[in-house]
């Protein structure tokens, strides 16, 4: 039987991880806010991963119906809260990100909908209730309090294209 390494990862969720019979190493990290990443990496790196594939909780919901897997585990793993209209989630800024190295100022009034960065975690540490003026960098992980389409709304803007 494969042997499947399960590593948390605070601030942004699980990390599940195992090697295929032909080396390769297949990644899933499922984060706070219920969205999912597949990685595959090289069986002569294993730190150099070729394919990444970002999924939404649909997503994952599909492909594990599809590979005959219970859904048990991502409702119990699944820490979105989510209570009378107020959503809270934990959300990675992408390299890409538009967002990256903007103030948390113009972060917040990019977008119409209600939501709010009441801590960010940079590596090791956590920045709570952090200034108007703190800028965020690809790496952080964003802590978002609002609506829960104004939570997606900032997830769409901390996410890379």
């Amino acid at each position: 039987m494969t042997s499947i390494n399960e590593t948390r990862l605070p601030g942004v969720g699980i990390r599940f991880d195992f090697v295929t019979r032909d080396g390769t190493g297949v990644v899933l990290i499922n984060h706070h806010s219920g969205r999912s990443e597949l990685l595959l990496c090289s069986p002569d790196d294993p730190d150099a991963c070729h394919e990444v594939l970002r999924l939404t909780r649909e997503d994952a919901r599909a492909l594990a119906e599809i590979l005959g897997q219970s859904q048990v585990t991502e409702e119990v793993t699944s820490m979105r809260l989510s209570m009378q209209g107020l959503a809270i989630d934990w959300l990675p800024v992408d390299h890409g990100a538009t967002c990256a190295h903007c103030t948390l100022h113009d972060i917040e009034h990019q977008d119409e909908e209600a939501a709010t960065i009441v801590a960010v975690i940079r590596g090791e540490s956590t920045i709570a209730a952090p200034p108007s003026s703190f800028v965020l960098v690809p790496g952080d992980v964003a802590v978002v309090v609002g609506t829960p389409r104004g939570v997606e709304a900032l997830a769409t803007l901390l996410r890379g294209s």
